[in-house]
């Protein structure tokens, strides 16, 4: 006899002339997402705000891009360039995967990109004055223009959110909490992995010398930042406790790497420029200082999420998010076994 699970999720009631209603959610890689069809207008406005917004973005950054590379490929327009084109695919996915997953911190992160931007794009245009051209200037208008009530559309959809939360973590506010948690901990992770890649391009302020050891930078490090969060997101998924030790020790690279490269740069760049120094190249340089000091707090925040998660591990979400249920989790999330029957 082939395998047979008694439960049938979606249930073929055609035969009696009843069509079957859409399905609010369905089982993915990720866990359990909400499909387009049950999306409410208000998250589709949002949507498709977003999507114009990044599009725009994208579009103006890689036509300065191709302009610069033509006329001075060490223009500090290039390293800005590219990243805002970095950024703006991490706010893509933050808005798609933030919605069909109700994940509302990660439209939190979303709204802080979007400020971010939004404030380099307005200091760089106000302070780089000989760098003026027609592209910045109606980059600057449209994201002034668009991205107030794209924020104001992502606070008030991630405000909504709480139906696929209750369908994880039922009506358990413990479960609940411990739900809330492992969706900080992925959110700061997808957070690191931008932050990393923003640093490591920045360090490249002129892409027309860029030494052997920064090729190796740019080779390695956001890859090694790539695999060490799809391994910190595999071990909260699965809650493995050893991999959790793993992810910490390997993850001890990156404030190091941060904490030399900062070093290295203000010794050899910051200190030997003029204080009234205002190019394009000191603009990268102190947004490169930031960017450094902010990958280093992330991860420092990562770690101590991580400290939380880790004691959440085995009290049910995993069996919840899954449906992968044990008889341990089924007693502690209160719901029925399910059993698959077989020759």
């Amino acid at each position: 006899m082939e395998s047979e699970s008694v439960h049938n999720e979606s249930g073929d009631y055609s035969k009696y002339g009843i069509t079957d209603v859409p399905k609010s959610t369905v089982i993915t890689a990720f866990g359990k997402t909400k499909t387009f069809v049950w999306l409410s207008k208000k998250e589709w406005a949002f949507i498709i705000l977003t999507t114009v917004n990044i599009l725009a973005a994208v579009g103006l950054s890689v036509s300065r891009l191709v302009t610069a590379i033509k006329e001075s490929p060490g223009n500090s327009d290039v390293t800005f360039a590219i990243l805002l084109i970095i950024n703006a695919v991490f706010v893509a996915f933050y808005c798609y995967h933030g919605v069909l997953r109700e994940r509302k911190y990660e439209l939190y992160v979303l709204v802080l990109a979007v400020i971010v931007v939004l404030a380099y794009c307005t200091v760089e245009y106000s302070i780089n004055i000989k760098g003026h051209n027609t592209v910045k200037l109606v980059r600057l208008i449209i994201i002034w223009f668009l991205a107030p009530p794209n924020i104001i559309l992502a606070v008030l959809v991630a405000r909504d959110f709480g139906e696929l939360e209750f369908r994880i973590a039922g009506a358990s506010e413990y479960l609940q909490h411990i739900y809330d948690q492992a969706a900080i901990f992925s959110c700061w992770l997808k957070f690191d992995l931008q932050v990393t890649a923003s640093f490591v391009v920045l360090a490249l302020s002129d892409w027309t010398d860029v030494n052997i050891l920064e090729q190796i930078t740019l080779g390695v490090g956001i890859p090694y930042t790539f695999f060490w969060d799809i391994f910190g997101w595999i071990t909260l998924r699965r809650e493995i406790k050893p991999a959790a030790w793993i992810f910490a020790f390997f993850g001890l690279a990156k404030p190091t790497y941060y904490v030399y490269k900062i070093v290295d740069l203000y010794t050899h760049t910051v200190m030997k420029e003029s204080p009234q120094s205002q190019d394009g190249h000191s603009i990268v340089v102190y947004c490169y200082l930031l960017a450094g000091a902010l990958a280093f707090l992330t991860w420092l925040i990562l770690m101590i999420e991580l400290v939380l998660v880790y004691r959440n591990f085995g009290k049910g979400l995993k069996e919840r998010d899954f449906k992968v249920l044990s008889e341990r989790s089924s007693l502690l999330t209160g719901r029925p076994r399910r059993y698959v029957f077989s020759e």
